[in-house]
């Protein structure tokens, strides 16, 4: 018997503590914190020139080969943000094969920091780009379909940010 009394008073006093509980947990009510962010123009992030007009110039049917544009203008960003590059692939339906390499460098720096490549097969490449102005450079293998006329064409890449 005296066990029982024993274990009587221990489940009565885990129903009070548990009962407490659930009482200082039960909610009286809420507290809500409204807000609105808006991103000043000055933090906007700026390329220039924009657009950026590059030309591979004149490409045998069928060949291939590799254009360095080296520096190609700047990319200027007050804030760090997530750099996307986009390969429009539809543009880029005269090349068998299409790769665009990005760099961005820090202004007067020798070495580059960011990279993206941009193919058929992977159209879209981003980076978390820090605070800074860059100068973008661009370097572009290519492989031409084979044509038994002309083909003029421009391919379009797209460089965008959230916001």
């Amino acid at each position: 018997m005296d066990k029982t009394v024993k274990l009587l008073v221990v489940i009565l006093v885990c129903l009070f503590v548990v009962g407490g509980i659930v009482y200082a947990l039960t909610s009286i009510g809420f507290i809500r914190i409204g807000y609105k962010i808006t991103p000043s123009s000055t933090q906007a992030p700026k390329m220039t020139p924009n657009p950026i007009n590059l030309d591979l110039g004149t490409i045998p049917s069928g060949s291939s080969g590799t254009k360095d544009f080296g520096k190609v203008g700047t990319l200027s960003l007050p804030v760090g943000y997530q750099i996307t590059f986009t390969l429009d692939t539809s543009s880029a339906s005269d090349f068998a094969a299409f790769s665009v390499y990005i760099y961005l460098y820090p202004s007067g720096s020798s070495y580059y920091t960011y990279s993206f490549l941009l193919t058929k097969s992977y159209p879209s490449d981003y980076e978390t780009v820090s605070a800074g102005n860059y100068d973008i450079q661009v370097k572009v293998d290519y492989m031409a379909v084979s044509v038994t006329s002309d083909r003029t064409g421009t391919v379009s890449i797209s460089v965008s940010y959230p916001g």
